[in-house]
């Protein structure tokens, strides 16, 4: 007998739209002394929220709170140059906390070139399956 594994058809969507705070980030000296804005979009596949909807209990589903503490702790801590390496390793972040399927995850610098309106990184990942060997 196999499980089945489930799909993105199979999955209800958590959405977190502009979670904005300052970090320092980035390669260029000036971008290591001070903080500047980041701007981050999160879009979590879950498995269906049909328990949430039952019991209308946090305890049933992602904590949206928790998800967005966890992002801007891990931005804070300063220890990034790129918005690509932030990006990952808030994914991998989030997929050792939460029951997620699948994360879509922009992080955007508004600030980073006067001439944009932001630049940034959209990176799209699903939970790692772990294989055993028989």
């Amino acid at each position: 007998m196999s499980a089945k594994l489930s799909t993105a058809d199979d999955w209800d969507w958590i959405v977190i739209d502009q979670l904005e705070f300052d970090a320092i980030i980035g390669i260029y000296p000036h971008e290591r002394e001070q903080v500047q804005p980041l701007r981050v979009d999160l879009r979590l596949g879950v498995e269906p929220i049909h328990a949430a909807v039952q019991s209308d209990d946090i305890s049933t589903t992602v904590d949206y709170q928790r998800v967005c503490e966890t992002v801007m702790a891990l931005a804070q801590s300063g220890q990034f140059n790129l918005v690509e390496t932030l990006a990952q390793r808030c994914a991998d972040a989030l997929f050792a906390a939460f029951p997620i399927q699948a994360i879509q995850l922009s992080v955007s610098k508004p600030l980073a070139l006067p001439y944009t309106r932001g630049v940034g990184v959209e990176i799209f990942r699903r939970r790692p399956v772990v294989e055993f060997e028989l």
